[in-house]
């Protein structure tokens, strides 16, 4: 009894979330400019999944003071009773059309030039209140052309109109079931051939009668469901790389700062040779030179240094060019790789590189001593 309770207090709390943010217009917008794209991706595909399709169509019928249900399958309209209040089995998730009296609806027959055939919905809009009762924007319509333009280069229009004001009352008793209407047409329509004119024909979910438009939102929502996660721990993943980045700086900046308190003489050149000469601060003075010497895009995994040797293990966008620059900058000898390079899944190199250290001599020494 608790749990009955306790959903029927989330259910209410749901609708009514669903009530209020369905009355923003941004929402409102939102909403149908997703429906509308989500009915041409539906529409662009279907053609070429036709044949794995049902192409089953369930139509309710307003028949004296009820709604006279059937289904139709491969031509053949099966009766499935009145509507009770209920969705039906085999009803519920799909597509319904709506078939009023032919009473309810205005029908005219137009004849309009051929040259307007690509704008008959905006023209059609634009004579709505010379030629029905109702206002405008009450106004739910739908038209045919059954023919091609005749000698006189006009085009007979069959336009079907009728008040939304007529079509609530029915609407509102089949969304109570979990019913969604997606087409709407007249009764007099034979009912094992789909409605010529469809009064909800271009509107916003109006290709929800297909098999496909279900599985295919749950797809896109399933991933955008898995996109934003994706997104939200690359930009994770990025601002700790830069923070760890900018603590090695800082760290970097530190044993500098030390450096040149350490010798006294404001880090010129006979202080970094006197440091280098020193036990305590030589691998500083190395941290330094190889800090300089690696390029951006290059990584350092471990960084072994003795009084003669060093090894350095990491990544790099070129591997090849590091060789060089650790002879030229690094104040390091016979530079050499101790396994091969091994490119991994970023294209990016994997190098374990040795070398010879130069003890008491700073960047340039070399290349000064040889001229």
């Amino acid at each position: 009894m608790t749990a009955s309770i306790r959903m029927a207090g989330f259910s209410a709390q749901a609708a009514a979330l669903k009530r209020r943010l369905g009355g923003s217009p941004l929402v409102a917008q939102a909403g149908g400019a997703v429906s509308l794209l989500l009915d041409a991706f539906v529409a662009a595909i279907e053609p070429r999944l036709g044949r794995f399709l049902d192409r089953s169509r369930r139509i309710a019928v307003v028949e004296g003071d009820g709604l006279a249900l059937y289904e139709v399958r491969d031509g053949r309209v099966s009766a499935r009773g009145l509507f009770d209040g209920a969705a039906p089995q085999n009803f519920a998730g799909r597509g319904l059309e709506l078939r009023l009296p032919p009473h309810v609806f205005l029908a005219r027959t137009l004849r309009l030039p051929d040259a307007g055939r690509d704008y008959l919905g905006p023209i059609l809009s634009h004579r709505l209140e010379r030629l029905t009762p109702w206002r405008p924007d009450r106004v739910l319509y739908g038209y045919d052309v059954p023919e091609p333009a005749g000698p006189d280069g006009t085009i007979a229009v069959d336009l079907l109109a009728t008040s939304s004001d007529l079509v609530a009352p029915h609407l509102d008793a089949l969304n109570a079931a979990g019913l969604k209407v997606t087409a709407l047409g007249s009764a007099a329509a034979p009912l094992d051939t789909p409605l010529a004119i469809d009064l909800y024909r271009g509107r916003p979910g109006a290709s929800g009668g297909s098999p496909l438009r279900r599985p295919v939102a749950l797809a896109a929502a399933l991933a955008f469901g898995l996109l934003v996660p994706a997104c939200l721990a690359a930009a994770l993943l990025a601002a700790s790389a830069e923070a760890e980045q900018a603590e090695a700086g800082a760290h970097l900046a530190a044993l500098r700062s030390r450096l040149a308190a350490r010798s006294g003489t404001g880090g010129t050149r006979e202080a970094a040779l006197l440091a280098a000469k020193q036990p305590d601060s030589s691998i500083l003075v190395l941290i330094d030179r190889l800090s300089t010497a690696l390029p951006d895009g290059t990584v350092l995994r471990e960084l072994d240094a003795d009084a003669t040797k060093v090894r350095l293990v990491g990544r790099s966008d070129d591997a090849a060019a590091l060789i060089g620059l650790l002879e030229g900058q690094g104040g390091l000898s016979a530079v050499r790789f101790a396994a091969p390079v091994i490119r991994d899944a970023e294209r990016r190199e994997a190098f374990d590189i040795v070398a010879s250290r130069v003890p008491g001599t700073v960047p340039g020494q070399r290349a000064e001593a040889g001229r």
